[in-house]
């Protein structure tokens, strides 16, 4: 089972003939390689997973992902 927190794809860049995703996700950027995923562009969401982009989220299925783990992270912080 991944729990993966949709990324925002903010860059696309190539290194040693890969290519990958810059995503981010409140400040914290990560590299994720794209070699899964085709036609991964700016501005997409992903979920992350060892490195990897395994999937590609549309805008509405990253809000309402993003909004679930905002209410579990408030949860949380109240503990």
């Amino acid at each position: 089972m991944c729990l993966a927190i949709p990324c925002k794809v903010i860059d696309i860049i190539e290194e040693d003939g890969e290519k990958y995703a810059i995503a981010e996700y409140k400040g914290v950027k990560q590299k994720a390689k794209l070699t899964l995923l085709e036609d991964v562009k700016i501005g997409d969401y992903i979920l992350i997973h060892t490195g990897y982009a395994i999937e590609k989220l549309s805008e509405e299925e990253a809000k309402l992902s993003l909004e679930a783990w905002e209410e579990l992270f408030k949860a949380l912080e109240e503990e």
